[in-house]
């Protein structure tokens, strides 16, 4: 009876699972940061009203002082674009209005993104006076789809499949 011995060096292991997750955990925020932007970009729904003449010469509502809103449960239509650049970015960090990035604790990776408007959970949520105009939620349900394919390509990619001779 021969003996096989087999030695595993868990620390590689553990770094490749680490470089998968945060290049999987980069390429979800991307994406799901597109997905939430598109959510931002749709007109309103609801009642129009005025606001501040925006730009001269403009084409659009607000350069004629009006803005229309969105209806309950739609997406926040854009009025200053403040909300909707707090989620441009195509890479992790904090910049004026929005912040991302990965936290890796001993046994947990997870990706940490939002916005840093003030108004963004009431939109989000709702108030007491206001329905809500969610945007992110919306956004979360329709991106968890695509997260395995995500997960399944960067380990792929850090865990090639070897052929035996």
């Amino acid at each position: 009876m021969s003996k096989v011995r087999v030695d595993i060096d868990t620390a590689v292991i553990d770094a490749q699972v680490r470089a998968a997750s945060t290049e999987a955990l980069n390429v979800s925020f991307l994406a799901l940061s597109r997905l939430v932007r598109t959510k931002l970009s749709q007109r309103g729904t609801g009642r129009f009203y005025k606001v501040a003449i925006g730009r001269k010469n403009g084409r659009n509502l607000r350069a004629q002082g009006y803005h229309q809103a969105s209806a309950p449960g739609f997406p926040p239509a854009v009025n200053t674009n403040r909300l909707r650049a707090s989620f441009i970015s195509d890479q992790l960090g904090t910049w004026k209005y929005g912040y991302a990035y990965i936290k890796q604790a001993a046994k947990r990776t997870a990706l940490n993104f939002g916005s840093r408007v003030f108004y963004a959970p009431m939109l989000e949520f709702g108030t007491r006076k206001m329905q809500p105009r969610p945007y992110l939620r919306p956004s979360l349900k329709v991106f968890s789809g695509g997260v395995e394919r995500i997960f399944a390509k960067a380990f792929e990619r850090h865990f090639p499949s070897r052929k035996n001779p």
